[in-house]
């Protein structure tokens, strides 16, 4: 079919064609474009790029457009952000070399990060764990905030159980048990949530670090009780770090001194550890 156009007919399609495109050497020298090429880079810069290369133009402003990559960002003089994938067309004739066809994804860009945007924007928005229900790690942060505002305004105590527990199995499943009997132990203003690492966060307002070890060894016992009789007898590790709220803590701090806390439980092989 080609074979039937004229050389005009070819040239004249070339220069009408939508997409931008231009032609180079086999130095990599440009050689012509369309109008498309110039309408994108202006005809200032469309005609300073005629017989130059890519490694002659230095600091140009559409350097990027000629660069090997497959897919380029470029920013026209008004600011606008194109997106391209770049056809590369190589030609047998032997004055013409490749011909670079620039195909605009904007559109699908965007769509593609206004999409990620979302998604993280609602993981952002989840506070609970998908899992039990309770507060993940994001939702224990925020929840915890306010809760050491109150105690130093009021100068009154708090405390942070962090626990570990684990049985062999079906993790899932253990996790769901231990969830519930937290809940149904706990009193309505404690608040419970899990870390990333699927340790159970328990806040406790006015509550004293003893008295929140004494709570975390009840919780200890009446979970061995839970897996002797939900769980088949399966044998279930219990440890926990307890910590005290300090006047210079913030939820960050209170959070990690609670898992140094239990990371010393677990060196030292014990059931529990307490940071005053």
């Amino acid at each position: 079919m080609t074979a039937n156009l004229s050389e005009q007919h070819a040239l004249a399609i070339v220069e009408k064609c939508p997409l931008p495109l231009l032609v180079t050497d086999r130095q990599g020298r440009i050689i012509s474009y369309n109008q498309a090429f110039e309408r994108l880079v202006g005809r200032a810069q469309a005609s300073d790029l005629q017989g130059r290369s890519f490694a002659d133009l230095g600091n140009h402003p559409a350097r990027m457009l000629l660069s090997a990559e497959t897919s380029v960002c470029w920013t026209d003089q008004n600011a606008n952000r194109h997106y391209f994938e770049v056809q590369h067309i190589e030609l047998a004739d032997p004055d013409v070399f490749q011909v670079r066809l620039y195909m605009d994804i904007t559109r699908q860009v965007e769509l593609e990060q206004a999409h990620d945007t979302l998604n993280e924007e609602l993981k952002q928005h989840i506070l609970t764990d998908r899992l039990t229900g309770l507060l993940n790690q994001r939702g224990v942060i925020l929840a915890l905030e306010p809760q050491v505002a109150r105690s130093r305004r009021y100068s009154s105590p708090m405390a942070v159980i962090m626990m570990d527990v684990h049985c062999e199995g079906d993790g899932d499943g253990t996790r769901l048990h231990v969830a519930r009997l937290l809940k149904d132990q706990l009193r309505w203003a404690d608040l419970i949530g899990c870390t990333e690492s699927q340790e159970f966060v328990l806040i406790l307002p006015e509550t004293t670090a003893e008295a929140a070890l004494r709570l975390a060894d009840k919780l200890r016992q009446r979970l061995q009780e839970m897996a002797e009789h939900e769980l088949g007898g399966r044998s279930l590790d219990t440890c926990y770090g307890v910590t005290g709220w300090r006047r210079s803590d913030n939820a960050n701090t209170l959070l990690n001194r609670a898992g140094m806390a239990l990371s010393q439980a677990r060196s030292e092989q014990s059931t529990h550890s307490l940071a005053l």
